[in-house]
């Protein structure tokens, strides 16, 4: 497609104009609200849009203006009803066909094509005919990746020429990717089409680098994933090197990224943080977790903490409570890759150890699929076998599937996005873990679980319960499961949210909720601040029950 976007930005900046000149924003916010919502249904349904006949993006400028001038909503009706008659003809499809066996469709939802409140009836039979007539056949702006993540596909980037509207489009395409595309918008607290009509607004506001940033962080944290961030363009924010917990709604040390930057850091687990530099964290939570995105309470106050630290400068002045006084210490910031150089090092004792001459501990952070090989035929002659997945592993599961069980189970379903029939998702065939194996260990095997068992984590926890002797210990974990998808910006900038749908086989579903958990165990400021690793400490209670 040839590059239009000087004249796309001339349309910009007239409907810019248009719109200050109009003080009635909920007349505005209504027809940018159905517009979207039309623009992004046959951007994914429509033969020709569909296929790449046209630069959609283009057509979406080019049809603004008009919808502008619209007094009421039958005349945006009309105008939609004209626009979607220049598209080309739309023929029967015989091949269209309705939902067979085995699709996901909690998330789908097009009523909205026959809601009177915004359509008329002309409008709504357009939408409906494409609906059952949609294109079958390769999609222009999406793809499913080998694992099934849809990935978007020929989506140009435009240059941040500080126009507020130029972001419109990137709330177009990106409410609509998430709406057709994301396996878990069902789930999140707000519904996703009162996330349009209420980001509307707030992008038509934006004036500046900074409340463009704002407003690309409060849309993204509507989506209530882990997985879901942003990572923008010339900036690199510096992290204290902490580690936080969000334990009875304070931010707590509970470790560190780097042991070795840790061991030189005046922080101590335990610690209470209270301000960086001026900065109030209690005074600033509430409004910092309307920018954050997280699967569950416990982890998006986490994550708000880790976003009130951060900052360019290179070292923070933080005041914490520590053992009931209040200290002040200064500590250096570090780039996040800083936390984990190449080619570091790691001692086997962090690995995999005996706390007990029956019981061994295996830490899922750092070892490789030889090295769990080498582990678990050392472990086989354990009475116990202790497994921290309260990191991040490597795709090993399946390694140690083989030891745990005696056959091949399944231990997850996965639903990824069906193309034919956007929207909806289609079940792949279960996950299955293990083999038949005589010799498979026999005895008690425990699972360490908390808010740091994340997506992968998560994962390999799904396929370890499916041994017959397994229990869970610890806390809530981080509730985001399936593979994760990038969405560009329409200014290049990357974001991220999760692509796969994952539950266990039985339809119980993780993302949010967590893991299934056998016995609940959760980390204290108390327990911290004695060096105590309080699930830990539990595990080894319960095997020597």
């Amino acid at each position: 497609m040839k590059n239009i976007l000087v004249p796309v930005l001339c349309c910009l900046l007239l409907f810019q104009k248009a719109i200050s000149q109009n003080d009635n924003h909920g007349s505005e916010t209504q027809k940018l609200y159905i517009t979207i919502k039309i623009w992004g249904f046959l951007k994914y349904y429509h033969p020709e849009v569909a296929s790449g006949t046209y630069d959609w993006d283009a057509r979406l400028f080019e049809i603004l203006p008009e919808i502008e001038r619209c007094k009421t909503g039958k005349e945006v009706s009309r105008v939609l009803v004209r626009w979607i008659d220049t598209l080309g003809e739309v023929r029967e499809c015989s091949r269209c066909r309705e939902t067979g066996k085995d699709i996901f469709e909690k998330n789908f939802d097009l009523s909205w094509i026959n809601d009177p409140a915004y359509l008329t009836p002309e409008l709504s039979e357009r939408l409906r005919f494409i609906c059952y007539n949609r294109f079958q056949g390769t999609p222009y702006y999406v793809a499913l990746r080998k694992n099934g993540t849809p990935i978007p596909q020929h989506e140009p980037e435009y240059p941040d020429t500080g126009d507020a509207n130029l972001k419109l489009l990137v709330l177009a395409r990106y409410w609509n990717f998430i709406s057709y595309f994301h396996p878990y918008t069902y789930l999140a607290d707000q519904s996703w089409d009162k996330v349009l009509k209420e980001m509307i607004p707030v992008f038509l506001k934006v004036d500046s680098k900074n409340t463009y940033r704002q407003a690309i962080r409060k849309l993204l944290a509507y989506t209530d994933d882990t997985h879901t961030k942003v990572r923008f363009k010339g900036v690199e924010d510096k992290y204290l090197p902490v580690k936080i917990k969000a334990i009875d709604d304070k931010a707590v040390v509970s470790g560190f990224f780097n042991d070795s930057i840790g061991k030189m850091s005046p922080f101590e687990k335990g610690d209470i943080l209270l301000r960086i530099d001026d900065l109030d964290l209690q005074e600033n939570i509430s409004i910092t977790l309307g920018y954050v995105s997280g699967s569950n309470p416990a982890v998006k106050r986490r994550n708000a903490y880790y976003r009130l630290l951060c900052g360019e400068e290179s070292s923070a002045v933080a005041t914490v409570l520590r053992r009931g006084d209040t200290v002040s210490v200064t500590s250096e910031r570090y780039a996040y890759r800083d936390f984990f150089p190449k080619n570091r090092n790691i001692p086997d004792s962090l690995k995999w150890k005996d706390i007990h001459p029956d019981t061994g501990y295996l830490s899922m952070a750092h070892i490789n699929a030889d090295e769990a090989s080498y582990i678990m035929e050392k472990f086989m002659d354990k009475k116990a076998i202790i497994i921290d997945l309260r990191n991040y592993p490597a795709m090993i599961y399946w390694v140690i599937s083989r030891y745990l069980n005696n056959e091949r189970r399944d231990f997850a379903r996965v639903y990824i996005p069906d193309l034919k029939y956007p929207g909806k998702f289609r079940f792949k065939k279960n996950l299955k873990v293990g083999s038949k194996n005589k010799k498979s260990f026999r005895g008690e095997v425990v699972l360490l679980v908390d808010d740091e068992t994340l997506s992968l984590s998560e994962f390999t926890a799904m396929a370890f319960q499916t041994a017959g002797n397994v229990i869970t210990i610890g806390s809530r974990t981080a509730g985001a499961d399936g593979d994760v998808t990038t969405i560009p910006l329409a200014d290049g900038t990357p974001s991220y949210t999760t692509g796969v749908g994952i539950c266990y086989p039985d339809d119980t579903i993780t993302q949010r909720t967590g893991i299934r958990i056998d016995i609940e165990v959760k980390t204290t400021i108390k327990g911290l601040g004695e060096g105590r690793d309080e699930i830990l400490e539990a595990a080894i209670a319960y095997l020597n029950r």
